[in-house]
């Protein structure tokens, strides 16, 4: 247990650890049984990861090796990436466990999140508009992002200024490093940055010049200078910086991709470009696996040749893996990633597109174990990072269930006498313990329990919980030992409720009694064996729940000093709860089954006033109110806990619009307007045309049945003649939906 425990420390320090490391700061396989935990069940090892390999281990000594297929297709699936933005202009790639692509968005300085496979379209999750953000980005497994930032108050805005974090599924942005370059702005502007697991952060700037910046630093501290790298064919720095598990980093410069090593600072080449030959390659961006392997897409001069190569650690050539003619821009400095499934991708800014290199891969994930033991698995997914899985333990058909019993040093005892405990536990695996007294945990994670304040009739005993039979995880509880404690015939201490049952979010209070105690008598009460703070002789509070235990401890002139209180279970009761402000609409003349929203389990129901019930003591009445009636509803649970709230039935003229109106100022249909209509509905748009098609009046966003929002049979302040005139209406209800009305109406003087 100690040794893994250290692999992963190590991995998680940046420190290689043999093969078994995990995936930047660590994944998590598992292991489950198709069956049962006996012999003769299948072990299924899983993984978010596409698996190479996999090592069965039964009691810490492997037993199986798997080790799977693949390939990696050599055309390209092209998608096309929508942004909705013309300017939208690709500057660099990541990805994180869950296979979400993250692209940034220089020309309109932002991230994009895109899902391969699931829509073709890709969200903004930064940004628009962010502050003049580098050509670099860094995404986590988890999908955290980072982004460098410029800083418009320097003489050129590119260099960076901030290192911001915008945090998975949203939330406000964080800056970890402000202005953290400092006395580097001169190397240029960043061409690359990185991250370790303990969130030390490594910039590449222009020259090449490569700092480390640990968190909440205020300066950085170099690693590497120009002066400190050769080469032939100049120092132009290309895009791309990764960081490997062992804390190397790798750039490109001066045509091939070359590698920091810890505590060094001079590079050395881990490919063999000639810088001199023809064609030339060009080195687009790279990619690191776990074994060092670097993949290289690299673009022919003068062509749309994209060939991607494989250099394995200390070769002296690459393999050319995939050759792509003509899809790809060949901008020679788009990124390319391999994520969790092996799958290969790489960013086309002109395109913007994204050319994925699809990957294929089968592994026997399953292992039935023949014996018993503890079984665990290292898997090693398709880049060459291992993790261990948790551990299953397999028993035979035959093999007794983990039982439990308890001793003690003493049963019967003065106060104050420390009394000890023993567990005793039979076929059981990796067991834990939690003491029980009087229903209270107590004591830690051991076959042992020890103490000296236990009142008369506390009852102790033990949960055991362990591996055990075929049936898993299985609890048993142990023999109950009662206790007689002597309180010496001095001081004791009796605690009551005010209440027996209280509803949730009531005061409940506690009250001690002591009998031949001191005059000034300390207390200390407990809720569930923790020290409340109170030291009165009263305890009370609202945020009980059902199975609290309240006791109480004093300290008085007895010959022991001590004394502890019988113990009271509390019984809270969850009132019901009304939801607020509900509203229900009737159309005048018909009826409505009310079925209001009620949470919480309910015992009785009353309504307030009967008027326009069927019943006034059932949850859902048919209500056929007269008229729009405010109604009071009482809830109550078998508890005695309830809630009152009030429930508005809102009783409406269904929409209608008249066919005539007289504007003679007798105060009778002296208007037209849009009458009735459901609750919360609008008159969107109503307008009056003449017989030539002219309209006389309009009105927008009236509400029905306003009089005011009608028309007064004038045009201009002059009265319109007699005759027929069109009408339209455009009614907006409540629920967004809209419906057009259009008629005629006569007006007559």
């Amino acid at each position: 247990m100690l040794g893994r425990f250290l692999q992963i420390l190590c991995c998680l320090l940046g420190v290689t650890a043999g093969r078994v490391c995990v995936a930047q700061c660590g994944y998590s396989p598992k292991i489950h049984t198709n069956k049962d935990y006996c012999v003769g069940s299948s072990l299924i090892a899983t993984s978010t990861h596409a698996l190479q390999n996999i090592v069965w281990y039964q009691n810490g000594q492997p037993v199986k090796t798997a080790v799977g297929t693949q390939s990696i297709a050599s055309q390209q699936i092209d998608f096309q990436i929508t942004t909705g933005y013309p300017n939208s202009s690709f500057g660099d790639l990541g990805s994180d466990d869950a296979g979400n692509l993250y692209i940034l968005d220089i020309g309109m300085q932002q991230v994009l999140k895109w899902t391969p496979g699931l829509s073709d379209s890709a969200r903004t999750i930064a940004g628009p508009y962010l502050q003049n953000p580098a050509n670099t980005m860094f995404v986590d497994a988890s999908g955290n992002v980072y982004l460098m930032s410029g800083d418009s108050g320097m003489a050129d805005a590119q260099y960076p200024a901030l290192i911001t974090e915008y945090p998975a599924g949203g939330g406000d942005s964080v800056v970890l490093f402000k202005k953290p370059l400092g006395h580097i702005y001169t190397y240029g502007p960043a061409f690359g940055m990185t991250m370790d697991c303990l969130h030390n952060f490594y910039i590449l700037s222009l020259m090449p010049y490569i700092t480390e910046w640990s968190p909440g630093a205020t300066s950085g501290t170099v690693l590497m200078t120009d002066a400190n790298v050769s080469s032939a064919c100049g120092l132009e720095v290309g895009f791309g910086f990764r960081r490997d598990r062992s804390g190397n980093l790798f750039f490109i410069s001066g045509g091939n991709v070359r590698r920091l090593a810890p505590g060094s600072n001079t590079p050395v080449a881990v490919t063999a470009y000639d810088c001199r030959a023809s064609p030339l390659k060009y080195l687009a961006n790279f990619w690191i696996d776990a074994d060092d392997t670097v993949y290289v897409p690299t673009i022919i001069a003068g062509t749309n040749v994209t060939i991607i190569d494989k250099w394995a650690p200390g070769a002296t050539s690459g393999l050319s893996i995939i050759t792509s003619t003509g899809t790809l821009s060949g901008s020679g400095y788009d990124p390319i990633i391999m994520d969790v499934k092996g799958n290969i991708f790489m960013l086309d800014s002109k395109l913007k597109g994204v050319a994925e290199f699809r990957r294929t891969s089968s592994i026997d994930s399953v292992f039935s174990p023949t014996d018993t033991g503890a079984y665990y698995a290292i898997v090693t997914d398709i880049q060459g990072y291992s993790a261990y899985t948790d551990t299953i333990h397999i028993n035979s058909p035959e093999s007794a269930l983990p039982s439990i019993q308890i001793s003690a040093s003493a049963t019967s005892t003065p106060v104050c006498t420390p009394i000890s405990f023993m567990a005793t536990v039979n076929n059981a695996v990796d067991p834990d313990y939690q003491w029980m007294v009087t229903g209270v945990p107590a004591g830690g994670d051991s076959t042992t329990y020890s103490y000296n304040l236990f009142a008369n009739g506390d009852k102790v005993y033990c949960i055991l919980s362990a591996e055990g039979g075929c049936a898993g995880l299985v609890m048993d509880t142990s023999n109950v030992i009662d206790l007689s404690i002597d309180p010496h015939g001095t001081a004791s201490v009796t605690i009551s409720a005010s209440k027996d049952t209280v509803c949730k979010g009531t005061t409940m209070m506690f009250t001690a009694t002591v009998l031949n105690g001191s005059n000034q008598p300390v207390f200390e009460w407990l809720l569930n064996g923790h020290p409340t703070g109170d030291d009165s002789a009263t305890f009370g509070g609202v945020n009980f729940s059902t199975g609290d235990v309240v006791t109480c401890l004093i300290v008085s002139d007895d010959a022991c000093g001590l004394a502890k209180s019988n113990s009271i279970p509390l019984v809270v009761s969850v009132p019901p709860v009304i939801a607020r402000d509900q509203v229900f609409t009737i159309p005048y003349g018909q009826s409505l089954t009310l079925t209001p929203v009620v949470t919480g389990d309910v015992s009785t129901w009353q309504w307030t006033p009967a008027t326009g019930l069927s019943d006034p003591h059932l949850a859902d009445p048919v209500a056929d109110p007269a008229a729009t009636t405010l109604y009071t509803l009482m809830v109550e649970a078998a508890g005695g806990c309830g809630d009152t709230a009030t429930v508005l039935v809102n009783v409406y003229t269904p929409l209608a619009i008249p066919n005539a109106f007289t504007p003679n100022g007798d105060g009778r249909n002296d208007r037209l307007y849009v009458l009735g209509g459901p609750v919360n509905s609008v008159v969107e748009y109503f307008a009056v045309f003449n017989r030539w098609g002219v309209a006389v009046f309009r009105v927008n966003d009236a509400a029905p049945g306003d009089a005011n929002a009608g028309w007064d049979g004038r045009v201009h302040g002059v009265a319109a003649p007699s005759g027929v005139y069109v009408y339209v209406v455009r009614m907006r209800f409540a629920d967004g939906s809209k419906k057009l009305y259009n008629g005629t109406v006569m007006l007559v003087r």
